[in-house]
C-alpha cells in the first residue's frame, strides 16, 4: 500500500521515472513473501496447515496470523518473528529506492515530508499508509457517517489486500446516481438491508481483481474473467452477512451478475463509488445499502 501512495507522488513530482518505479516494485515483490510461505519454509507450518489457514481466511474476516494462533499452530511470538521476516512495506520501498541508486535515505525522508505536507495527511493517516492499516486510513478517503458503509468498505479492502493484491491506493469516494462503465460485476442483497456490492472499470482494470482472486491471468474482459470477479463479490458479501448475523441482522444474496458497456444506476437513487487503484489499474468499488 505504501509503495502505491508514495510512489505515485514521486512519479507526479518527477522524482522518479516509470521504469525506476517498476524496478522498485519488482524489488518489493521479491522481498515480501506471504506469511504462510515463510512459516512453511521455516518448518513452523506444514503445507496442509498453511492451506487450511488460507481456506479459513476466505471464510472469516481474520488475519492469517490470528487464525494460526487460534488453531494452536503458532504462538504470538512466532507471528512476531514471521512479520519481521516478511518486512516492513515502508522500509522495503525506501531500501529499494536506495539500492537502486534512485534516492538516498535522506532524499526519501525529504520527499516523504513533502508528500505528507502536499497531500495534507495527518500523522495518523501517514502511519496508516506506512503500516497498511485500513481502519485508520479510511476516514481520509471515505467520509460517510453511516457505519454500515464504512464497515462494508473496510471489509472489502481487507479482502482485496488478502486475496487479490496488497498494492492498492485509494482516492476519495462519493455518492453518485449513475456511473458509465466498460465492465461491472456485482451482487444484490435483500433482507434487513437491500442493496448491492460490486466492482467496475472503464477499461481492463477489473482484470486485476479477476487475476488476483482466481490466481490466473486473464487476457481479456469476458464472461470467464467477470465470473471470477463475481465470485469475489460473493466472498465479500458472505463475510459481511456473517458479521451482520451476530448483530441479529440478516441479509441474503442474489446470484452475482455482470455486464459490459453499461451505465450503473439504481432507480435514480444514490450509491457509493470508491476509486481504488490495484497495482496502478483503476477500478471502482460500488456499494448501496438501504
Amino acid at each position: 500500500m505504501f509503495s502505491q501512495f508514495f510512489g505515485k507522488y514521486l512519479l507526479d513530482t518527477g522524482k522518479i521515472t516509470d521504469d525506476q518505479f517498476n524496478s522498485c516494485m519488482e524489488y518489493i515483490k521479491a522481498n515480501r513473501v506471504q506469511l504462510g510461505l515463510i512459516a512453511e519454509t521455516e518448518g513452523m507450518l506444514t503445507r496442509t496447515q498453511a492451506n487450511e489457514l488460507n481456506y479459513l481466511q476466505m471464510q472469516t474476516d481474520k488475519l492469517f496470523g490470528d487464525l494460526a494462533v487460534e488453531k494452536g499452530y503458532l504462538t504470538t511470538s512466532d507471528i512476531t518473528y514471521l512479520l519481521g521476516r516478511q518486512g516492513n512495506p515502508y522500509l522495503i520501498f525506501v531500501q529499494a529506492l536506495k539500492e537502486g541508486g534512485i534516492l538516498s535515505c535522506e532524499e526519501s525522508a525529504e520527499c516523504l515530508a513533502a508528500f505528507q505536507r502536499d497531500m495534507g495527511y495527518s500523522n495518523s493517516v501517514m502511519n496508516a499508509i506506512k503500516d497498511g492499516n485500513i481502519e485508520q486510513l479510511l476516514p481520509a478517503f471515505v467520509q460517510i457517517e453511516d457505519e454500515k458503509y464504512t464497515n462494508l468498505i473496510g471489509l472489502t479492502l481487507r479482502c482485496i489486500v488478502r486475496f487479490v493484491s496488497s498494492y492498492i491506493r485509494l482516492e476519495k469516494g462519493s455518492f453518485v446516481k449513475e456511473l458509465p462503465v466498460h465492465a461491472v460485476a456485482l451482487q444484490r442483497t435483500f433482507g434487513d438491508y437491500r442493496g448491492f456490492l460490486g466492482f467496475c472499470s472503464d477499461d481492463r482494470g477489473i482484470l486485476k481483481i479477476a487475476d488476483g482472486y482466481a490466481k490466473e491471468e486473464f487476457d481479456e474482459v469476458n464472461e470467464d474473467s467477470l465470473d471470477a470477479v463475481a465470485e469475489f463479490t460473493n466472498c465479500v458479501n458472505g463475510l459481511f452477512a456473517a458479521e451482520l448475523s451476530f448483530q441479529d441482522i440478516h441479509i441474503d444474496m442474489e446470484p452475482p451478475e455482470y455486464h459490459l458497456d453499461t451505465v450503473i444506476s439504481d432507480n435514480n437513487e444514490d450509491f457509493y463509488a470508491l476509486p481504488i487503484y490495484i497495482e496502478g489499474q483503476k477500478i471502482h468499488l460500488i456499494i448501496k445499502i438501504a
